[in-house]
């Protein structure tokens, strides 16, 4: 019975994320690419995967002054292993509170993975990664959007 009400516990405290992306209705796709022998075919679908994850949303693709969806992808190398740092992040102008209110660019959402890959699986395990984070993405929007 402890068990159950920790997971509760746990899962309440997920839902209760840092993040909103309420009202969000625009964005545009950036991938920022600092792998070395990640190959063209899969930087396009990772493209086409955010603008897919965006459509599916309802959010428009493409237009001036929009908030920013981007993913950056870093590595580490060894021998036969990349270390990858993949990151997801809504940058976007905001004003703030004070009492000047100051407009000023923000991150709005952030999520990240970190991957550890033999160099044969490096385009897969990227992929795998990136559909992760969308997916985490698209299940945020629409709790805040409901």
């Amino acid at each position: 019975m402890r068990y159950i009400f920790l997971l509760l516990l746990a899962y309440s405290l997920q839902a209760a994320g840092f993040w909103t992306l309420t009202g969000l209705q625009k964005a545009n796709i950036y991938v920022k690419n600092e792998l070395s022998s990640l190959k063209v075919e899969t930087l396009d679908s990772i493209k086409n995967k955010m603008r897919e994850s965006l459509k599916k949303e309802g959010v428009k693709m493409g237009e001036q002054d929009s908030a920013t969806l981007m993913i950056s992808l870093e590595e580490l190398t060894g021998e036969d292993t990349h270390f990858v740092y993949i990151k997801l992040a809504l940058g976007e102008e905001v004003q703030t509170y004070r009492a000047a209110k100051t407009s000023t660019f923000a991150m709005t959402y952030t999520g990240s993975d970190f991957i550890e890959v033999d160099a044969t699986e490096l385009d897969s395990s990227v992929l795998e990664s990136v559909d992760f984070l969308l997916s985490q993405f698209n299940e945020l929007y629409e709790d805040d959007n409901e």
